[in-house]
């Protein structure tokens, strides 16, 4: 489901050395010439000005991993195609592009989602009229109906929206960390509602459930995206279970019950039947209990907040996607 971001993001730097540090540029040069965009609005849109990105750009500098998410997200690639990264810590959406479409449709199709993504995150699907969507995303509503044939294929499309923001942000994180259990510690932290971009996304998947168990719905790309969030969490406890950090077990019944308790959690969290510090209690007693072996708990680093850390980061501070988001 979605995440949650940390404190240190704007001082973490994806693992690089200058060979790649300048692929990386190259690809993210790529991905802007393709949106169409400026790179002054790129770099206003990730929150860091232009002398900052021409060095990135260049190789001279490297993007920090909330930069990556960033550039993602206001150029509709994902950040695995950025840094040309065929990690295996997250499991790949379905549908998930590589680069930017050069199709002329690409860029305001996409606007008009994320637009969508934001209005039913916040009203709900029943509340949202695609005049709405049409007003937010700056387009009539006729140009709606061009790209999406009804509110449910926007919703649909919002959904998947929801998916690769996940999917960047594990890739952004994750492949730096070698410690099974603090891979998942930190997978955990990114899939927790406790930031503004993570509500919205938790709310989408809240949304989709409800709409699946009473209408029936055809939404045929979520049991498969749920599948892609169930196999990263069971990929990471094979690695932890391998290096003999994790209990002995069956992985894919342990990442059952580790989703589903998180899924329980999460809506009470978002549905304010439970607070964020009794929420980081639940999950870290249950890591404990079923999952880590005593010696493999992780140790106090400055790299990660913990799932007892009470004080959510997030409540304050403001990811560059998010910024992108509330400049649209």
């Amino acid at each position: 489901m979605s995440g949650a971001q940390t404190s240190d993001t704007g001082d973490h730097s994806h693992r690089e050395d200058g060979s790649s540090s300048e692929a990386t540029g190259l690809r993210v040069r790529e991905a802007i010439r393709r949106s169409g965009l400026k790179q002054r609005k790129v770099a206003e849109a990730i929150g860091i000005d232009e002398t900052k990105l021409s060095k990135a750009l260049s190789g001279r500098r490297r993007f920090t991993a909330d930069e990556l998410l960033g550039v993602a997200t206001v150029t509709g690639v994902t950040v695995r195609w950025l840094l040309g990264d065929e990690s295996q810590v997250s499991a790949a959406p379905p549908n998930s592009a590589n680069v930017a479409d050069t199709d002329e449709d690409a860029t305001p199709k996409r606007s008009i989602a994320e637009a969508a993504w934001t209005l039913f995150g916040r009203h709900g699907f029943d509340s949202v009229r695609i005049a709405d969507i049409a007003a937010a995303s700056g387009v009539s509503a006729p140009s709606i109906h061009y790209y999406f044939a009804s509110k449910s294929e926007l919703f649909d499309a919002a959904l998947d929206y929801s998916v690769k923001l996940a999917f960047d942000r594990q890739i952004a994180w994750l492949d730096d960390i070698a410690d099974p259990a603090q891979r998942l510690e930190r997978l955990l932290e990114l899939q927790s509602p406790l930031g503004r971009t993570e509500r919205g996304e938790w709310s989408i998947w809240l949304q989709t459930w409800a709409r699946m168990a009473v209408e029936g719905s055809a939404l045929s790309n979520y049991p498969l995206s749920y599948e892609r969030w169930s196999r990263t969490v069971q990929t990471t406890i094979e690695d932890g279970q391998r290096t003999g950090c994790f209990h002995a077990g069956d992985p894919r019944a342990m990442a059952d019950e580790l989703t589903s308790l998180l899924d329980g959690l999460g809506i009470k969290v978002l549905t304010g039947v439970m607070d964020a510090e009794t929420f980081s209690l639940r999950l870290r007693s249950y890591l404990d209990r079923a999952i880590l072996r005593p010696s493999s708990t992780p140790a106090p680093s400055t790299t990660a907040v913990h799932l007892t850390d009470t004080t959510s980061p997030t409540t304050t501070h403001r990811t560059s996607a998010d910024q992108y988001k509330e400049s649209s």
